[in-house]
């Protein structure tokens, strides 16, 4: 009798390494240039001069504008281009109002933050009033998105919390650009301090009051700053 051949079944091939996802990366190093600054509203994006200057072939970076068009930090026109979004005192008020819903559900959400938690936020309070004493207005948009990253990271609602920061990254160019006192913020960083009193304090009434009252405060001074300057 003669031996059988055993075939083994077809193996599924192996898993392609997943290539690093170069537009949301690009498109946040854009939206960081838009922040400081260094890319000014209506300034022309030009595909060829994003590919060269980031060294990259221009399919990715047509995928990157798309992203930020997506954003409303980057306007589209068929006929001319790609172009940094105009600031707006209109946007900027729709924008704060929305955030200040959501971020007022939020805040309601969020759960008491242990000791070595308390200490993050303390030490990224102190980095906050570093920044705001030497100007350096490009970093503190950074931090502060940061900061309060690390609060609403203390809300389960992970929905919630996705749609508060792209707001909230909305919002950056107006905080960096609409004022050179930084949108009217004194030292220390108030609104910040604040927050982290009352959550040291496990007051949440205190907490949405404060909240409220700190944002009502600092949205009048940055849209009359933005009106000032006729936007």
């Amino acid at each position: 009798m003669g031996r059988r051949e055993v075939f083994a079944p077809p193996t599924a091939p192996a898993p392609r390494a997943t290539a690093p996802d170069i537009p949301s990366r690009l498109a946040a190093e854009i939206r960081e240039l838009i922040n400081e600054g260094k890319l000014s509203p209506g300034q022309q994006l030009r595909q060829q001069d994003l590919a060269r200057r980031f060294g990259i072939s221009r399919v990715p970076v047509r995928e990157t504008l798309s992203l930020l068009v997506a954003e409303a930090a980057v306007r589209h026109d068929p006929n001319r281009g790609f172009h940094v979004a105009p600031l707006s005192s209109c946007e900027a008020r729709q924008l704060y109002r929305i955030r200040h819903l959501l971020e007022t559900e939020l805040l309601s959400t969020v759960r008491w933050p242990d000791v070595q938690e308390l200490a993050d936020l303390r030490a990224r309070l102190a980095l906050l009033d570093h920044y705001l004493t030497g100007g350096a207005r490009a970093a503190w948009v950074r931090a502060h998105r940061a900061f309060h990253g690390a609060i609403f990271a203390l809300s389960p609602d992970s929905v919630l919390r996705r749609e508060v920061m792209r707001l909230m990254r909305q919002t950056d160019r107006y905080r960096a650009l609409a004022s050179p006192d930084i949108a009217g913020y004194r030292f220390p960083a108030d609104p910040e301090h604040h927050l982290v009193e009352t959550l040291a304090a496990q007051d949440r009434a205190a907490l949405l009051q404060a909240y409220g009252r700190d944002r009502s405060a600092v949205e009048e001074r940055l849209l009359a700053s933005l009106t000032a300057r006729g936007l």
